[in-house]
């Protein structure tokens, strides 16, 4: 799987200066206690593809901390007639397993019925994306692992959906919002955005968030208040300091 991301990055990075009329760059430096720089590849070829790729790079004061191949790719969109292969772009769907499946790891999509993700290989069946949906998803490696949904969702991306895996699951889409109850308590959070993400596990705490005026990640947090549209007010758990958000490649 890190192999494959690797090379998809290399891909983009090629063809952002080769034929991707519309594609930007963007900088963020955050200038505080350290010294963080995030390079936001924002790339498309019209009618073929689009993406947006993050690359961080952080100078600390015992250490010096890069994007993992994992944390670089923020969405991906490969999409052709009867055939898509996707990172983290839901589209018009509303099946949570479909949802989260394609935030964790790359997706193929066959006549939007048939569909195989890559980060724990699975197949997965999804009937009628409408008013009435339903979907079963069973593990390439063992196929007695399977879970089914079943939804009711609307063209505006309201939707509630039940789960049946190992116990009932319960998930309610609003817009970009997905989110999972069990035993009547908050169990996870996920927002799909191309300009934003953000992802919540009660059970672990862990939070993370990647956006320009809000980041989180493992180890650090930097909350960006705007001054202008290139200069900001910035607090974090390192300290306060100021950021620069620039354009550094226009096509």
């Amino acid at each position: 799987m890190k192999k494959f991301s690797f090379f998809l990055i290399c891909f983009f990075l090629i063809s952002v200066f080769s034929f991707g009329e519309e594609s930007k760059i963007y900088l963020i430096s955050d200038f505080n206690p350290s010294f963080k720089n995030k390079l936001i590849f924002d790339l498309k070829l019209e009618d073929v593809y689009e993406s947006k790729l993050n690359f961080d790079f952080a100078i600390l004061p015992n250490k010096v901390l890069f994007s993992g191949v994992e944390d670089i790719v923020r969405y991906f969109s490969f999409d052709q007639a009867g055939f898509e292969f996707s990172y983290r772009n839901p589209a018009e769907r509303n099946d949570p397993y479909f949802l989260i499946n394609n935030y964790n790891g790359f997706t193929m999509i066959l006549d939007d019925f048939l569909v195989m993700t890559f980060d724990e290989p699975t197949l997965g069946i999804v009937f009628q994306e409408g008013f009435l949906g339903a979907s079963f998803w069973a593990k390439i490696s063992d196929i007695s692992d399977y879970r089914f949904s079943l939804s009711l969702s609307s063209s505006n991306k309201l939707g509630f959906s039940l789960g049946f895996y190992q116990e009932l699951e319960y998930y309610f889409r609003v817009g970009d919002l997905l989110f999972s109850l069990n035993n009547k308590t908050l169990e996870s959070v996920y927002i799909f955005n191309s300009e934003y993400s953000l992802e919540y596990h009660a059970d672990t705490g862990l939070l993370i968030v990647n956006s320009i005026f809000f980041e989180k990640n493992k180890e650090n947090f930097y909350f960006r208040v705007p001054i202008n549209k290139n200069l900001f007010l910035t607090y974090s758990n390192l300290g306060l300091g100021i950021s620069f958000y620039l354009n550094i490649l226009r096509n």
